[in-house]
């Protein structure tokens, strides 16, 4: 039990909606702590309400995290998410590269059943283009952490999961105390179909321009014409 600014307890308890944690300011799913006076609205995460002073980053040895409660005047992003850190959060002791991450980031689980006999691992970068939002990296300052199915062609931004379940709760696609996860487990196959048509469409695209660049070369030999022969094959080997 923690002690809220305003004076009312806070409660660890099952919450069955998306939540802003009020300390860190990220979305929340599941148990948290929440003010006992419900009218309050007013809820944090396990690991902002009862922070561990130090975490060692899952993916570097050398790496360790310090919980940290100041804000940042300046913008800083999460290491994981890629979202701006405005309230709580751990910085880590590193010399050379600074990295700050959301204490309920830090707490993601390795691994994500995305369907059956299936389950994604974490991995502190995408080897791929994301499921839902389509891009490799997060932005250019930030690649962030994602479950990656173990092909490697596969893979969800972390903060992609937590965009999906929150866009499907607001669609009623969620009920009472149904497992968020199980969003993601409904849509992979949909999300995987899409990725494969629409690398299967670029390669046919770009076996097409081959066939045609092929034919022009061939007409070009039979015309005479050097010149159209050199841009063909730069566009060929191109």
């Amino acid at each position: 039990m923690s002690q809220c600014i305003h004076n009312h307890n806070f409660l660890l308890k099952s919450v069955k909606h998306p939540y802003f944690c009020q300390r860190c300011g990220q979305l929340g799913f599941g148990k948290s702590y929440s003010c006992e006076k419900s009218e309050c609205n007013l809820f944090s995460h396990k690991e902002c309400e009862n922070p561990e002073s130090l975490v060692k980053h899952p993916f570097s040895t050398k790496c360790v995290f310090k919980f940290c409660t100041y804000r940042f005047v300046r913008t800083c992003l999460c290491h994981v998410c890629g979202k701006d850190i405005n309230g709580y959060h751990y910085g880590c002791s590193c010399n050379y590269v600074r990295r700050y991450a959301h204490p309920s980031c830090l707490a993601y689980q390795p691994t994500l059943e995305a369907f059956d006999g299936l389950t994604m691992n974490l991995h502190k970068v995408a080897p791929a283009k994301c499921l839902h939002c389509q891009d490799e990296n997060l932005c250019s300052k930030v690649n962030g952490w994602a479950y990656v199915s173990p092909c490697g062609l596969y893979c969800y931004h972390v903060s992609c999961v937590m965009d999906i379940i929150n866009e499907n709760w607001k669609k009623v696609f969620m009920k009472g105390t149904c497992d968020p996860f199980q969003t993601i487990r409904d849509r992979f196959p949909a999300d995987m179909n899409r990725m494969t048509q629409m690398a299967t469409g670029k390669k046919n695209e770009k076996h097409r321009k081959k066939v045609a660049t092929a034919l022009s070369v061939i007409f070009n030999v039979l015309t005479g014409n050097p010149q159209g022969l050199v841009g063909d094959a730069k566009k060929f080997f191109g």
